[in-house]
């Protein structure tokens, strides 16, 4: 790899070698589509609720009225979707061509997730997560045959520790790679200044502590390591999206089967993947920056985006995590302790049994309950409760009316069992 190269300020990645260098081709509307219905995905996450709290500017702590980054380590962001991102795009980084400045997407993948994370409306028919962020595009691979091997994990490295320098206060990458020294140090170290960083699983429904799997098997990094927010993907009806790598130390699903997102050679496209699931929770973090302030830490982030998720039984489990994100409760459920949004040592959100039991076979896999947008972990108790409420109140409402009644009866000479059946009253005509 050749030296650093500036790109619209000081970029300490390395530039592709000077023989790989290529410059970037946007991608052409040849496989775009066109939208026939309103993406599932908004109403499924309490998308429209969340954003009565929040769009994606800091209204507390030290960064108070700016925009928060988000920066998009992926393929790039298409500048011309310039309908979805408007000014929002910042100059950033393309590791083969750095006159892109990581604003040229000649794949569509960084657009996709960029759009979901951070996309703006489009003929009403699209908002992002955080529609008032901005977007920090890194471009550090150019296709899906871009191999997650050790020298791709430690230009992802350098990728995270220079988006942290350039003012990333989220970073998402939907990609992986393989474990390596130099990854796991940049990670550590960007999470210790205060950034979140939220990674895709992956889709070869690998079980991330398997010890069985071989080095070169290990490809679900930065998202195994357990300061990251891990995110797996689920379907329109909460169901476990099955190609998703799973394992102790996954925190959330999201929506990423079927997802529709703007395409970047314009007009709109639908794909499946943990990638696409992992930037709904990228902005769901950058509201709980925006809406808390930039001194959030990471820590408190993803406790608290375990807290409010719609869980699976016991709370926690290998596939479905902490549950289904749920970014409206993110923002508006009460805070039990405020000293912990500024806290490094949160810990995790208390589940009832952490342990889930060994991975279930490929057939069993079918028994993992949907978790409903609509599902509460207390609605038995609830429903019990109610109806022991209206119980009482048919008691009452019996209890008056027979106060009014018997005595009444008594007046008119009237015992209980005393009416004749052949004798029943008959009103008098009073003409």
């Amino acid at each position: 790899m050749g030296p650093a190269q500036a790109q619209g300020g000081e970029w300490n990645i390395p530039m592709a070698e000077a023989d790989d260098r290529l410059a970037c081709v946007p991608v052409d509307d040849k496989d775009s589509d066109s939208l026939n219905q309103q993406p599932w995905t908004k109403n499924f996450i309490g998308l429209d609720d969340a954003q009565q709290y929040n769009r994606g500017t800091f209204e507390a702590g030290s960064k108070i009225g700016d925009p928060v980054t988000i920066a998009v380590i992926d393929s790039g962001v298409a500048k011309e979707r310039e309908d979805v991102f408007g000014s929002r795009l910042l100059e950033g980084f393309d590791h083969w061509d750095a006159a892109s400045k990581g604003q040229c997407d000649a794949f569509y993948h960084g657009t996709a997730v960029a759009a979901i994370a951070a996309g703006g409306a489009l003929d009403e028919n699209f908002i992002g997560v955080a529609p008032e962020a901005n977007i920090l595009p890194i471009r550090i691979f150019q296709n899906d045959e871009d191999g997650g091997d050790e020298n791709k994990s430690r230009l992802l490295a350098d990728a995270i520790r220079a988006a942290a320098e350039q003012g990333a206060d989220v970073i998402n990458t939907s990609l992986v790679v393989l474990p390596t020294t130099e990854l796991q140090e940049a990670v550590d170290a960007v999470i210790a200044e205060g950034v979140v960083i939220v990674a895709a699983t992956g889709n070869e429904t690998k079980f991330m502590e398997d010890p069985d799997l071989e080095f070169k098997d290990q490809g679900f990094y930065p998202a195994n390591y357990p300061d990251v927010i891990a995110v797996g993907a689920h379907n329109e009806t909460g169901n476990w999206y099955d190609k998703t790598n799973y394992g102790e130390n996954i925190d959330l699903l999201a929506p990423g089967q079927n997802v529709s997102f703007p395409f970047a050679g314009g007009e709109w496209q639908s794909a499946s993947g943990t990638s696409f699931a992992a930037p709904f929770v990228a902005g769901a973090a950058a509201l709980l920056k925006a809406e808390f302030g930039a001194e959030a830490t990471p820590a408190w982030i993803q406790k608290r985006l375990q807290e409010t998720a719609i869980h699976p039984p016991n709370g926690f489990n290998v596939y479905q995590g902490y549950g289904v994100l749920n970014v409206k409760d993110a923002l508006s459920a009460p805070i039990a302790d405020p000293g912990e949004i500024t806290s490094t040592d949160v810990g995790m959100a208390p589940v009832e049994d952490q342990t889930s039991g060994p991975p279930l076979t490929e057939d069993e896999r079918d028994a993992i309950a949907p978790l409903d947008p609509d599902y509460d972990p207390l609605r038995t108790e609830k429903t019990v409760a109610w109806a022991s409420v209206g119980g009482a109140l048919v008691l009452i409402a019996l209890v008056l009316v027979l106060k009014k009644v018997i005595p009444k009866g008594r007046t008119r000479r009237w015992r209980p069992g005393s009416r004749e059946i052949d004798r029943l009253p008959v009103k008098v005509d009073s003409a």
